[in-house]
């Protein structure tokens, strides 16, 4: 769960440093993943960008009077304007389409999906932008998926399946009888529920007997918080296990499950 970012006094108005450009990139990229999951969802987007503004700006005012302080921000990173245009709209016209479409009253199908794509692609480059400024893409913390959703071995197979689909999830984490953290993988899901003889059967089998019954529960992939890219990158190229993601933990002992990486989240 990402920290929520509260209106705040005027005077109590701190510049862009380490603590909230952090809290702001957590903002970002969970208003994001829940805008690719609802084609409709643009308004978490904003929200946070608004928040932003009000920070950098100094002012409490509408989203288009933000521009000129989110676009000084933005112009850090490349895909602001340097990127070919063929390719990237300019953050500037990209901003612009974004504030007209939200002052627009209709709000709904086919207008709410291209309004969230446009807020999806302006998310991506303030991402971008808070990284590069606060020097924030060095370690695994930086880029990991915080409080992942997590699998039970007591959980019925059809449960653990509905969780998968519903979130387009691939590995669900679990932790085994012997504290051991494994993978659900979704491949070893479609195997054994295609194979079985009963499917309704298979489906209604909580997940630790379906172990017994021969499903892989892969032992993950560990990294810690403080891992550097470098190092998660190594692991995720495993030869043995390339595509599984990796478990983030708060320290070496790999008790307190703070996140999860895959080759994706560091795009």
């Amino acid at each position: 769960m990402s920290c929520r970012l509260l209106w705040f006094p005027l005077s109590r108005l701190v510049p862009l440093n380490e603590r909230s450009a952090r809290a702001f990139l957590l903002e970002l990229q969970a208003a994001r993943e829940n805008a690719i999951k609802d084609a409709e969802a643009f308004d978490g987007i904003i929200h946070v960008i608004e928040r932003l503004g009000i920070l950098l700006s100094g002012k409490v005012a509408a989203l288009g009077q933000f521009g000129p302080h989110l676009k000084a921000l933005a112009g850090i990173s490349p895909l602001a304007n340097v990127m070919p245009r063929e390719h990237h709209t300019p953050f500037d016209l990209l901003y612009g389409m974004v504030t007209q479409a939200r002052n627009d009253a209709l709000h709904i199908g086919a207008f709410a999906r291209h309004l969230t794509t446009h807020a999806i692609e302006l998310a991506l480059v303030l991402e971008d932008a808070l990284r590069i400024k606060m020097n924030m893409n060095n370690t695994v913390s930086d880029f990991m998926i915080r409080n992942p959703v997590c699998a039970h071995l007591w959980q019925p197979v059809s449960f653990v399946r509905q969780i998968m689909l519903t979130n387009s999830f691939s590995y669900l984490p679990v932790q085994d009888e012997d504290g051991k953290w494994r993978l659900v993988v979704d491949l070893e899901v479609a195997r054994y529920l295609q194979t079985h003889s009963n499917r309704n059967v298979g489906l209604a089998t909580p997940l630790e007997r379906a172990k017994a019954e021969g499903m892989p529960l892969p032992e993950a992939k560990k990294a810690c918080v403080t891992n550097s890219v470098k190092e998660a990158l190594e692991r995720l190229n495993d030869e043995k296990s390339k595509g599984q993601p990796l478990l983030v933990f708060r320290n070496d002992t790999c008790n307190e499950l703070e996140g999860i990486l895959t080759s994706f989240d560091l795009l």
